[in-house]
């Protein structure tokens, strides 16, 4: 080797060296700096959290009243009446939204009390116990200031809870060192733990270069680790580089893992251009995987715009798969486009296949509006299919403008069918509201039909409402059919009650 060209390797060496130092003494500062600043400001900190906690909790919840006085002890600096109020919040409250919270404030009343060993264990438990909380980065902050008042505190884990605050640092600085650093750690035996790595994909994503792309591309490309491929397709989908479109369609259509071909078609979603909506187009058309498919159909009618409409209806005219076109129904419910509407109208109307036709009544039924319940109101009127008939009445159920409500009140009162009118009974009374038990009591009082009328006690039974049981409690005691007060009084005992049992043990009188 020529002496330039040991000197050349000799200054690389050395500059990467430095650079490497550079890194290493930021760690160190950071370490010093977090571990100083958590006492600093921590009072601050841990009372301003606290407080937004407490405000966006509703004061008429009993746990939370506790909660709020616990809170109130912290703020008079009662660290012994703040543990007790806490550990008791705890014990009461085991399943309560905000354990993970009160676990971290029970450790901080206790590190003001120098009982350490008990905070460290809580701690512990908050960060073992609830894996996904908001309060781990607190409670490992907190860890690393009890360790280090103990006088033992490990370096290992000091570095092991720092690096991801570091390495965001750097990227934010820097993103193609934040790039190098990144593939460092996810390189082959790296021994980095995965949630580690998840993190470094995230800071590379949120600060990226040309360089970070490549290494998210080999991420999706080569990593064993489905949850790391997914989250740096996530990131992929978050950039405008169009180069990476290809990539996102093929990880969509030959990966075998369910979730990452649904995250390369998520990815390619969240692009604006004409470029990612002909690619979603494509998948919806062409994809063997009929999960592939249906998530782009998905995405597509997510985007709006009638060019997507167009995808839609071609798809729709191309696939014959009732799947297929059960998803189609959904995503043109999403337009607001009086094409897409005229579709859903039209397959709802005429459609080929029953299941189909069912799924666009459903989503006509879902939009709510006067429009759709004359709609509606057509099709049931024209159409004698058993099945279509009683997906409309579910359908005008769903609605609520009075238009629908007077529908449904007319086919209970005058369908063609027993089974009919009995559907629309049973929908009335899970609409509830004073305005059913007004209808059901209608209803009852001018039926001539014994089955219809079983329907109706039953459809009054699941109101909720006073007058329903009213009404309950008037059939039980003088209605003329004894098959009909059985019913009444069955039901009456199933509410549970006060003012039914009363009238049922004065029928044992």
């Amino acid at each position: 080797m020529c002496p330039n060209t040991i000197n050349q390797t000799y200054y690389r060496r050395k500059s990467q060296q430095v650079s490497f130092l550079i890194i290493a003494m930021a760690l160190i500062a950071s370490f010093i700096l977090l571990a100083s600043g958590i006492e600093a400001h921590g009072k601050t900190q841990v009372l301003e959290k606290l407080n937004r906690l407490v405000q966006a909790s509703s004061s008429s919840d009993t746990p939370m009243q506790v909660f709020s006085q616990a809170r109130d002890l912290i703020t008079d600096e009662n660290w012994p009446r703040a543990e007790e109020r806490f550990r008791g919040f705890i014990n009461d409250y085991p399943n309560h939204k905000n354990v993970d919270a009160a676990l971290y404030y029970l450790a901080y009343a206790m590190v003001k009390r120098d009982k350490l060993k008990e905070a460290e264990q809580r701690l512990n438990q908050l960060i073992g116990d609830y894996p996904k909380s908001s309060w781990n980065d607190d409670a490992k902050a907190l860890l690393i200031q009890v360790r280090t008042k103990q006088g033992n505190p490990t370096r290992q884990d000091q570095d092991q809870d720092l690096k991801p605050y570091v390495l965001q640092s750097v990227c934010q600085s820097n993103p193609q060192k934040c790039a190098e650093y990144v593939a460092e750690i996810l390189k082959p035996g790296s021994t980095a733990t995965a949630r580690f790595k998840e993190q470094a994909i995230a800071s590379l994503g949120q600060n990226l270069s040309k360089e970070g792309i490549a290494v998210l591309i080999n991420v999706v490309r080569n990593e064993t680790n489905a949850k790391l491929r997914k989250t740096a397709i996530f990131w992929l989908g978050q950039t405008r580089d169009e180069s990476i479109f290809d990539l996102l369609k093929e990880m969509a259509t030959t990966s075998t893992d369910d979730e990452v071909a649904k995250a390369s078609v998520f990815a390619l979603s969240q692009h604006g251009s004409p470029r990612a909506s002909e690619v979603l187009g494509e998948m919806a058309r062409n994809a063997k995987s009929p999960r592939v498919q249906k998530e782009a159909i998905f995405w597509i009618g997510q985007r709006g715009g009638e060019s997507s409409v167009d995808v839609l209806m071609q798809v729709y005219q191309a696939d014959q798969s009732t799947e297929i076109r059960k998803q189609i129904m959904f995503a043109l419910s999403q337009h607001s486009s009086p094409r897409a509407r005229a579709m859903l109208v039209d397959v709802a109307r005429s459609g080929a296949e029953i299941e189909v036709r069912k799924q666009a009544i459903f989503w006509l039924g879902q939009k709510g509006d006067p429009q759709s319940a004359d709609e509606l109101l057509n099709i049931h009127s024209a159409d004698k299919n058993g099945a279509i008939r009683k997906q409309i009445i579910f359908a005008l159920s769903q609605m609520s403008n009075q238009k629908a409500k007077e529908k449904l009140l007319e086919i209970a009162r005058s369908g063609d069918t027993i089974d009919e009118r009995g559907e629309a009974v049973f929908w009335i009374g899970q609409t509830g509201g004073a305005q059913a038990v007004e209808y059901l009591t209608q209803l009852y009082d001018a039926e001539k039909t014994d089955e219809v009328k079983k329907k109706i006690i039953f459809a009054l039974s699941q109101t909720g409402q006073k007058a329903a049981l009213r009404k309950l409690i008037e059939i039980a005691k003088s209605d003329s059919a004894t098959e009909l007060r059985k019913q009444a009084i069955f039901w009456l005992g199933q509410s549970n009650d006060p003012d039914a049992i009363k009238f049922l043990e004065e029928l044992l009188k």
